[in-house]
């Protein structure tokens, strides 16, 4: 059998490849296979087809064709990548540990490696290893910010990088023995200025895009799934009729800011999922929110009138207090989904939508990928994911002319880092400033 394939005969294929006609490729690379070739070549091309094709079982198959010799650090990786898309985080994780071992200079087994690890709880290794990628590339975003992530769960205890160290200094920051149940504008603004010191003194670069704070539970809500079914179907999931949430809509990110850090020390007897978040969403109003997800009604109204009896009791005024039913994207199809003083699932969901989401979680593999990956709570303090965050939430306040921000902070919001279409989706915000 040849151990390659002539040029005559794999230039074609490849040249359908790049112009990914994919089933052409196939056909001939087939033709291929019943002639005295190298099979192990063939097989690996027909693998990495089924990887751009996304048909993950059948790259497995072929992968795994291919005999032990012949396997290298790129099929290992492609292996540990159709794993990972069928939820078997575990084999993916070993596949990507033998493209690492293979090739220590291979950052895209590091970055899956690391991710992977991320979703089995395993943050002591993923932390490991992204240290080990950042020697190899300092300047990887997706290794700096899969490692920062992590730190919304865990407390490392070593800290050897500039992220780890910068991390364990700004939770030093945390106010300890504060019975205040809201922070004092003074410390708030020592808090934030300190913090983008500890971050200017490590020398950090860091590009963190996001502009949500979630302080998480154990369970999974899994909206991206409910959205995404709304989005092609238009049918609202089964799960969400059961979604409530206390929305505090606020009139600035100074507001905003001492709602975090409520959220931050609130104790709730189920430990409730809540966020804060500037809105970026079309045609929405209120810029500065912050959320409590709650699995009942009766459980929204207690914890709402909790939430009125301490901003009341610290004389703090809000925008506005209520009561959500569910996410806000379902209501311009459903009017009557929003009314929380009834029960209304009866009156929207058909007996037809069980079929539907049944056949989005096969097709997207809904259950496998939620077999391995635990869900655990986040840490309720104040860090270096949550101040970058806060960051992007200030620049946030500087594009809409939110001018609250400067009584907090000393440096200013640097928006170099945004996209022309960036900025233009913050301006749009403009019109729902509170002034």
């Amino acid at each position: 059998m040849k151990n390659n394939i002539s040029k005559n005969l794999i230039e074609p294929i490849f040249n359908f490849i790049n112009n990914k006609q994919y089933d052409q490729a196939l056909g001939q690379l087939r033709e291929l296979l019943k002639k005295d070739q190298d099979t192990n070549l063939i097989f690996k091309i027909i693998g990495s087809i089924y990887i751009n094709k996304k048909e993950w079982k059948k790259a497995i198959f072929y992968y795994s064709k291919i005999s032990k010799e012949r396997v290298n650090f790129e099929i290992s990786n492609n292996l540990g990548v159709a794993l990972y898309k069928l939820g078997k985080f575990s084999e993916a994780s070993i596949r990507f540990q033998e493209a690492i071992n293979e090739k220590k200079s291979y950052l895209p087994a590091y970055e899956n490696f690391c991710i992977t690890n991320k979703l089995l709880g395993n943050y002591n290794l993923s932390i490991e290893y992204s240290l080990n990628a950042l020697k190899l590339n300092p300047s990887s975003n997706k290794i700096k910010n899969n490692l920062i992530d992590i730190l919304n769960y865990f407390e490392p205890k070593d800290n050897e990088n500039s992220i780890l160290q910068a991390n364990s200094q700004i939770l030093k920051l945390n106010l300890k023995n504060n019975k205040n149940k809201f922070i004092k504008i003074p410390d708030l603004k020592k808090i934030i200025n300190k913090s983008h010191e500890i971050i200017e003194n490590n020398d950090l670069v860091l590009n963190y895009p996001h502009t949500q704070i979630f302080k998480k539970n154990t369970l999974n809500y899994e909206c991206e799934r409910h959205l995404q079914i709304f989005a092609e179907q238009k049918i609202i999931p089964k799960f969400c009729f059961s979604c409530y949430k206390v929305q505090i809509t606020l009139n600035n990110v100074l507001e905003l800011l001492r709602l975090y850090f409520y959220f931050n020390k609130l104790n709730l007897n189920k430990n409730n999922i809540r966020k804060c978040i500037v809105e970026l969403r079309n045609n929405v109003t209120g810029n500065y929110k912050g959320y409590i997800f709650c699995k009942s009604i009766d459980e929204a109204e207690n914890i709402k009138r909790l939430i009125n009896n301490d901003f009341s009791s610290e004389k703090i005024s809000v925008n506005n207090i209520d009561i959500k039913h569910g996410c806000t994207e379902y209501y311009e199809e459903f009017k009557i989904y929003k009314n929380i003083k009834e029960n209304v699932e009866d009156k929207i969901y058909q007996s037809k939508w069980k079929n539907i989401e049944k056949a989005y979680d096969e097709r997207n593999l809904i259950l496998e990928n939620n077999r391995e990956r635990v869900f655990n709570n986040t840490i309720k303090l104040f860090n270096l994911p949550d101040f970058l965050i806060i960051k992007n939430w200030l620049i946030y306040a500087r594009v809409i002319g939110d001018k609250s921000y400067k009584k907090i902070i000393n440096f200013d919001p640097n928006i170099k880092n945004l996209s022309k279409l960036e900025i233009q989706k913050i301006n749009d915000r403009k019109k729902y400033l509170i002034n």
